[in-house]
């Protein structure tokens, strides 16, 4: 595992002088960000995907006793000639609705497992109005070309964050008003075995004003 850590000096709060030679109160170079935190297996910490059918050489799915097999267990969808085709490609999707107040996100992550996950995503949802996406995060494989950047280790996978600021290149963080419902999707492939022990919170941080 490779980690890389930029950082800033901290200053405090304090009082500067003007050209006009009086002073003026300063405020500190960085805010707290609290840790804002929800899973979208509903508080549950971990869930099992499991495979999207069950099959005559194996019938038995751990949860799923007596499943008819050829059926689409339940948050499954398939493209392709399903279940024996060449082509079959099957999709789990869960969803989760979770309400916030007054909440201005810098940086959310969302964690999921290599290598079945898609990809998960978090949506504003206004009454009256189309979701908005305000984070998508997929699934990057190195390529190997470390001669060019020497992190880029074949099929080493990262999950770039979502990150919001006055910094060249990020979109300004908003504001979520009070009572602000949030969406969050996860989907992961399933097509042939499922994957038990599941992950799908967002780790994020942000301030209250």
């Amino acid at each position: 595992m490779k980690f890389r850590f930029w950082f800033q000096e901290y200053v405090p709060s304090g009082s500067a002088k003007t050209p006009q030679g009086t002073t003026k109160p300063t405020t500190a170079s960085h805010y707290d960000l609290p840790r804002i935190y929800f899973t979208t297996e509903a508080n549950a910490g971990e869930y099992d995907i499991p495979p999207a059918f069950s099959t005559p050489e194996d019938p038995q799915i751990p949860g799923y006793n007596g499943y008819p097999v050829g059926k689409l267990t339940p948050g499954t969808t398939c493209t392709g000639n399903c279940p024996g085709g060449d082509d079959c490609e099957c999709i789990h999707t869960i969803t989760y609705n979770h309400t916030v107040s007054n909440m201005r996100l810098i940086y959310a992550g969302g964690h999921c497992h290599a290598p079945s996950c898609v990809g998960i995503w978090l949506y504003r949802n206004d009454p009256g109005h189309e979701m908005e996406l305000l984070c998508h995060q997929q699934p990057v494989y190195g390529k190997g070309d470390i001669e060019n950047d020497k992190y880029d280790e074949a099929d080493y996978v990262t999950l770039p964050p979502c990150l919001w600021g006055g910094d060249g290149g990020l979109q300004p963080s908003l504001l979520l008003p009070p009572n602000t419902e949030l969406v969050s999707i996860k989907r992961n492939k399933n097509t042939h075995v499922g994957h038990y022990g599941e992950m799908a919170s967002w780790q994020m941080r942000g301030v209250y004003f």
